[in-house]
């Protein structure tokens, strides 16, 4: 009894790892997904969603570019100034520069001001496409359309990023290499 036991736990454990796994590659039809593309995926979205809402407030007709905007306007070049580096995020009123070790990091208010001293980490991030850690003092920055920030290692590493986005797979991407 004990080993049909073990044997019947030991079924539902390998089955409960390797279903998820399955299904995922059926939805996807097998295609390996990229975090890259689906990071590209999800400021698209998030454009469309912005010209939808632009739309809606203006009672305007829904623009050309709706479905087949360019992906040069997903995102937009911000100055380091505008961000949050704490929250990663854009915001339109001034920010609080942090002096740390010769680097000028932005946020807002005295608790962001500590935690950004504190937090060695908060002043990294990983660029987007080529997955290295960078100081964010350092990058180049674009925000999505809700303010949402991404910090790149270089002008090439962003144009590389918004270059998948050619029509060849599930989300109509180009496979990375």
């Amino acid at each position: 009894m004990l080993k049909r036991m073990a044997i019947t736990i030991t079924f539902l454990l390998i089955a409960s790892i390797c279903l998820p796994l399955y299904s995922y590659a059926a939805e996807t039809g097998g295609i390996e997904i990229d975090n890259r593309v689906v990071l590209l995926e999800s400021v698209r979205q998030n454009y469309l969603a912005s010209l939808r809402l632009e739309t809606l407030k203006t009672g305007n007709i829904a623009p050309d570019n709706m479905v087949s905007g360019s992906a040069g306007n997903w995102l937009k070049r911000v100055n380091a100034s505008e961000v949050n580096m704490v929250t990663n995020r854009r915001l339109k009123d001034g920010q609080d520069t942090v002096l740390i070790k010769g680097k000028a990091y932005h946020t807002s208010g005295e608790s962001y001001v500590w935690t950004m001293q504190q937090n060695p980490s908060i002043r990294f991030a990983k660029d987007p496409f080529t997955g290295k850690t960078i100081d964010k003092a350092d990058a180049v920055i674009f925000a999505n359309a809700s303010g949402k920030v991404l910090y790149f290692e270089s002008e090439e590493s962003y144009k590389g990023f918004i270059g998948l986005a050619v029509q060849e797979t599930v989300f109509g991407y180009t496979k990375p290499n």
